[in-house]
């Protein structure tokens, strides 16, 4: 066995005495670096959990409060499907009474259908409102 040189403030310490240590402070690396990953994985772990959350907090929100009117009310209605040409103004004047102005029919059809704009496609169907 070899004896180390004193230096500073450090104990006189045999080489052998040394070797013994190096092999814990490598264990203590080695559970350092699965710890460090343990973390990183626990963290992504959290991520993922809350923007799944955030994700379903989102669609139950915009499920319950952007809904349309349910057509329920509009049952008993008649439909009508959109022919290509087919205009609002021209479907209103198809079905309205004879008591009522077509641009009112015209309102109540966009409001039945949930419409913000005159804009209607061949294949749409709309509820008439009677």
């Amino acid at each position: 066995m070899t004896e180390a040189k004193y230096i500073g403030r450090i104990s006189p310490i045999l080489a052998d005495d040394w070797m013994d240590n190096v092999p814990s402070y490598h264990s203590y690396i080695e559970f350092h670096n699965k710890r460090k990953a343990a973390k990183k994985q626990l963290k992504r772990e959290r991520m993922l959990f809350f923007t799944v959350c955030a994700i379903l907090v989102c669609m139950c929100m915009s499920y319950f409060t952007i809904r349309p009117e349910s057509r329920e009310t509009y049952t008993d209605c008649p439909t009508h499907a959109v022919m290509y040409g087919d205009t609002l103004w021209s479907i209103a004047n198809e079905y309205k009474s004879d008591d009522m102005s077509t641009g009112e029919f015209v309102y109540m059809i966009k409001k039945a259908n949930n419409l913000s704009t005159s804009e209607i496609s061949a294949g749409d169907v709309l509820v008439i409102p009677v």
